[in-house]
């Protein structure tokens, strides 16, 4: 038996993702009751069946989309947020701003299937002990990440005050997705520097 080729392990990671990414669309516009392997092959443009070789469960599938939705998810802060490290001073102003961009990021494009999809699997989280776990460690990841960003602030408390950012970033992003027509970018603003700017979160 000869040993598998690393472009073969490349292949197969790569029609996981594309599966992963055809599962989130599906959550996304037909919702959990329509997600099956059937439709995700379908979303995926692939063969009947295709999808069980990957995911043989309704769980491992929900799994892998979860996987990719927070990867997605984390390449877009990473790519807002993280050449803050390199801005010396680091102000209010500045981090105002790049939530603002994390927000229209997270909001427009395929992010908003993301966001849809998360809100449906949340929902199921509450009822599969794995799939919370999951929830609970990418967003106890997502905290610790934005600790650095109000230490350079000054903050006093940056575990409790990074906890207070993540609920409002979390809240505004549902808020402009799923609840309603969209805020506009200056009322986003306005309310992001009373809480950002003008409160205890930062020292003045």
């Amino acid at each position: 038996m000869s040993p598998a080729h690393p472009r073969d392990d490349e292949s197969r990671v790569r029609r996981r993702d594309e599966i992963a990414t055809a599962a989130i669309e599906v959550l996304a516009t037909r919702g959990l009751r329509g997600l099956t392997h059937r439709a995700v092959d379908a979303a995926a443009g692939l063969g009947p069946g295709s999808v069980n070789y990957h995911a043989p469960t309704r769980s491992r599938l929900l799994h892998l989309a979860l996987g990719q939705l927070f990867v997605r998810d984390f390449e877009v802060a990473g790519a807002t947020f993280g050449s803050l490290v390199d801005v010396k001073p680091l102000t209010a102003d500045i981090v105002v701003s790049r939530i603002i961009d994390f927000i229209d990021a997270m909001t427009t494009g395929d992010a908003v299937q993301r966001v849809i999809a998360r809100h449906i699997m949340l929902g199921e989280a509450q009822h599969d002990d794995e799939i919370r776990e999951l929830f609970d460690s990418q967003r106890a990841a997502f905290v610790t990440y934005t600790q650095w960003i109000v230490a350079s602030l000054d903050s006093e408390d940056p575990p409790s005050d990074a906890e207070t950012l993540v609920v409002m970033i979390e809240g505004l992003v549902q808020r402009q997705v799923l609840i309603g027509s969209r805020l506009s970018p200056g009322f986003i603003e306005q309310m992001l520097r009373k809480i950002v700017v003008a409160s205890p979160l930062v020292e003045n």
